[in-house]
Order: structure tokens, then C-alpha cells, then sequence
């Protein structure tokens, strides 16, 4: 009777553990089946029934974790600018000038109009509190803005006005290639990304010289 009273807790304890654990798969069935309707139909214009036929779930589970299709989404770009991010960083890992590692980030994301359009859609929808949260694209390019200040690249007094003007040319740059995408390409992308340069302090000459210089390749 005391074997049988001391595995109690445990088998009490084990079914929330695996609900919890169902609750999560299923979460991420969802997010995964956002992210290849993107991937691979380059909208969000689709039903919450495809979307949960995709991640082969219940109807009815979808509400259980998300509140709109939009919600669902943003999630699934949020992970996917996440992992962008990381591959930024692992590609500049051999770059040493902290202004060329803040361009590369500029000009790599402002190609997402034409790379990845339906990504780039949905950043645009996110929009500036995605820029401002602390972490993601945003919070990399605010580490990249104080490095830069530190390292004497960028002369801006104040790192969080940098990061406001950044996120709003990206944003605004984004949303104009997106609804006129023949009227800009990546030579666009490169002139921002320069004329954010100088923005943040640096020469013409030399913000030329960076903003042009070849892009690493992604992981």
C-alpha cells in the first residue's frame, strides 16, 4: 500500500506533463503549417480549416492556442526572422567592421521584398513593435548601433534614434518594393543601406565604400 501511495504524485503529476506536451506539439503543428503555406504560397490569405488541415490538427484545436489567423502568423515570422537573425549573425562572424555587419543586416533584410515576399508582407503587418522588441531584428540592429558608436564607426548621440530611423526605412522601403516590386531592386536595397550609413555619422565616401561591398552568404 505504500508503493502504491508513492507512485500516486507521480502518475498525478504525469498527465499534466503530457497534456502540456500535447498542447505544445500541436502548437507547433500550427506554426509549422503557417510557415510552409509562406514558404510555399506566398500568402496568408487562406482559411483557418486549410491551415489546420496542413498541420493535420483539429478544427477546433486552432482557437485553443491562437485568437486570429493574423496572431498565427506573426508567430510564424517572428520564428522565422528569429532564425534569419541567427543566420546574419553566423554570417558575419568573420566580419570585423561593426558598420558593415549593421549594413549587411540593413541591405540582407530589405532584399526580403524580393526574396521572400510573403515574409516580408507580414513584417510590414508586425511592423514598428516588432522593430522595437527586445529581441529579433530589432535588437540586433541596436547591438550593431552601439558597436558601431563604440568602435567610432557611427558618431550619433543617441543609439535608440538610430534604431527608430533604421526600423522605419526598412519598414517603409519593404512596404513601397512590395506593392511596386518592378520599380526596385536590390541596387535600392544597397543605396538605403548607404544612406543610412551616413545618417548614422559616417562619410559619404566611406558609407559608399561599405554599402557596396559583397554580401556573405547565408548558412
Amino acid at each position: 500500500m505504500t508503493a502504491v501511495a508513492e507512485r500516486a504524485p507521480a502518475a498525478a503529476g504525469g498527465a499534466p506533463r503530457r497534456t502540456d506536451r500535447r498542447r505544445e506539439r500541436t502548437r507547433r503543428a500550427l506554426i509549422g503549417a503557417a510557415r510552409r503555406i509562406l514558404a510555399e504560397q506566398g500568402t496568408t490569405d487562406v482559411s483557418i480549416q486549410e491551415i489546420t488541415d496542413t498541420a493535420d490538427v483539429g478544427f477546433g484545436t486552432f482557437y485553443n492556442h491562437f485568437e486570429t489567423k493574423a496572431e498565427l502568423f506573426e508567430a510564424a515570422v517572428r520564428e522565422v526572422l528569429e532564425e534569419y537573425g541567427a543566420a546574419l549573425d553566423e554570417a558575419c562572424a568573420e566580419l570585423t567592421d561593426p558598420a558593415e555587419i549593421y549594413c549587411v543586416g540593413v541591405r540582407m533584410t530589405a532584399r526580403l521584398a524580393h526574396l521572400r515576399p510573403a515574409v516580408a508582407q507580414v513584417l510590414v503587418q508586425v511592423g514598428v513593435d516588432y522593430a522595437w522588441a527586445g529581441e529579433g531584428l530589432g535588437a540586433r540592429a541596436l547591438r550593431d548601433i552601439q558597436r558601431g558608436m563604440a568602435a567610432g564607426r557611427f558618431t550619433l548621440a543617441d543609439e535608440k534614434m538610430g534604431l527608430v530611423t533604421t526600423a522605419g526605412c526598412v519598414l517603409a522601403y519593404l512596404q513601397v518594393a512590395l506593392e511596386h516590386p518592378d520599380e526596385f531592386g536590390e541596387d535600392d536595397a544597397d543605396t538605403m543601406a548607404e544612406m543610412l550609413l551616413r545618417m548614422l555619422g559616417m562619410t559619404a565616401r566611406s558609407a559608399q565604400a561599405v554599402a557596396h561591398r559583397p554580401l556573405p552568404d547565408l548558412p
